[in-house]
């Protein structure tokens, strides 16, 4: 065997170990994105359900005349003992959105600000309500009682239009970007 004969077969060999090193870096890369765009599509899907089940609590066709009656229900309820203190239920928690929360950033662009944002006014409204059910809010005059619970159902409303926001922005995202 000439000196030079072994180079044919180790340059053939180096030849397939790198194309073979290319073709698994290439398949992997592809699974790996495929996996990406596949849980980018179900955080999408799981956000777009839980705000869209929020939605129906937060539209109200007659915030105007419900924010009326509950002020003179409060003002009328002075004289009883104890006032009348509207009831206030506990608000869900958010299960989509706390299992999405430590990874949000593998959502679209277009799409993290208009969620953050309406999740952030679900969090204000919630600790305002779990306000609103404690002694202290029960105990204050009917004005500013009044006063608290009209900011609660202006609260609500723009909640109904960031889930709205963020609803769209989940549907016409790319799940690429």
């Amino acid at each position: 065997m000439a000196p030079l004969d072994w180079l044919g077969p180790a340059v053939i060999g180096a030849l397939v170990t790198a194309f073979g090193w290319f073709a698994t870096y290439h398949t992997d890369r592809r699974r790996q994105n495929d996996r990406r765009s596949e849980r980018i599509r179900d955080c999408k899907i799981a956000l777009r359900a839980e705000i869209s089940c929020h939605l129906p609590r937060w539209n109200m066709l007659e915030a105007d005349a419900h924010i009326e009656q509950m002020a003179k229900s409060i003002r009328d309820g002075v004289r009883k003992s104890p006032p009348f203190t509207p009831f206030v239920p506990k608000e869900t928690p958010n299960p989509a959105f706390l299992a999405v929360a430590n990874e949000i950033q593998i959502l679209p662009g277009d799409v993290i600000e208009p969620v953050i944002r309406y999740y952030q006014q679900v969090d204000v409204i919630s600790q305002l309500a779990e306000d609103m059910r404690t002694e202290v809010y029960a105990g204050l005059e009917p004005d500013r009682k009044i006063a608290v619970y009209r900011d609660f159902i202006e609260l609500r409303l723009q909640a109904a239009r960031f889930a709205d926001d963020a609803i769209a922005a989940l549907e016409h995202s790319s799940d690429d970007t």
